[in-house]
């Protein structure tokens, strides 16, 4: 039977408009290239748009903070899962991870000792395999950068709270912003893969769903650093053979700044074009068996729309 997960490689296009896309862990400052003044979005900030859209609307996740002792204590959190959230009753640490959508996509791992794993009980019957790991057979490029250049703004507010007791009024922050970006997203589907992790292609839709959705407005997408967020494009690039691919593929959409404008200038979609040349000259190659994409912006789907191999998908 041919399997019905196909080798493709994503891009996904969303706009950001003064707010910070993806901000360091440790200084909470916009991720940003000095050299090609571009920002950098993670494939960790996205995967947590998809698994925050993905918890919002019922469906398991692994990797979440409100599975019994939270993300820093796996074994906690599959204890929780097997006792709470079991009901085909497994007992097999790998298969219960299966069950959770976000490790079919993405991946997982449990490190867990043979005597801890043996703790486990699901109706009284202990738990096995409990050291196993999951490739994920979607991926997105450890750092993806925006499209156009970028000119950060920096940013002070104010708190009401006093930092520290001996204060008598609030304390002043300091952040940088970006005031807009288009960033483009790199991502990969290996078929191979998603055969070990059980993904269906109904998993793969409702990811889709959840970069495009979470993304722009819903569960994590909404928060006071992430307001001003639209999605613009999503392209699954599906390829005829599992060994072929093509080259460049994050290189085939180019911006065309209108008026003279630089890039760093750009604040809308109305102050720039999107060049798809390249893409429309990959489309003609045998290695590619269609590209599938996903707009609600009419400009966008009439130019990509009647195009040989071009095939517009519903979310």
């Amino acid at each position: 039977m041919e399997n019905e997960i196909k080798k493709s490689e994503i891009l996904f296009l969303y706009e950001t408009s003064y707010n910070i896309p993806n901000g360091d862990p440790f200084t909470g400052e916009q991720r940003y290239d000095e050299e090609t003044k571009k920002i950098l979005v993670s494939d960790v900030r996205m995967k947590r748009y998809v698994r925050t859209y993905f918890e919002e609307n019922g469906l398991p996740i692994y990797v979440s903070e409100k599975t019994g002792a939270g993300k820093s204590d796996s074994k906690g959190v599959l204890r929780w899962i097997a006792e709470n959230r079991n009901e085909k009753k497994l007992t097999d640490i790998g298969e219960i991870l299966k069950e959770q959508i976000d490790v079919r996509l993405f991946g997982g791992i449990s490190t867990l000792k043979d005597e801890e794993t043996k703790t486990i009980k699901v109706d009284k019957n202990s738990c096995t395999n409990g050291h196993v790991q999951f490739t994920g057979p979607v991926q997105f490029a450890l750092l993806n950068p925006s499209l156009n250049e970028v000119n950060l703004r920096m940013h002070q507010n104010t708190t009401h709270f006093m930092s520290k007791d001996t204060n008598t009024q609030g304390s002043i922050g300091t952040t940088t912003l970006v005031p807009y970006s288009l960033m483009q997203i790199h991502g990969w589907v290996n078929p191979k893969v998603a055969e070990k992790t059980n993904m269906t292609k109904d998993d793969l839709n409702r990811m889709y769903k959840g970069l495009w959705y979470g993304t722009s407005g819903d569960g994590s997408s909404h928060s006071r650093s992430k307001v001003g967020q639209n999605s613009v494009l999503l392209l699954e690039i599906e390829y005829a053979k599992t060994n072929q691919k093509i080259y460049g593929a994050d290189r085939l959409i180019k911006i065309e700044p209108k008026d003279d404008k630089k890039g760093e200038q750009l604040r809308s979609m109305d102050d720039y074009k999107l060049d798809f040349t390249k893409l429309f000259e990959a489309a003609n190659s045998d290695k590619v068996e269609k590209i599938k994409f996903y707009t609600e912006i009419e400009s966008i789907k009439l130019e990509l729309k009647g195009n040989p191999k071009f095939e517009m998908f519903e979310l």
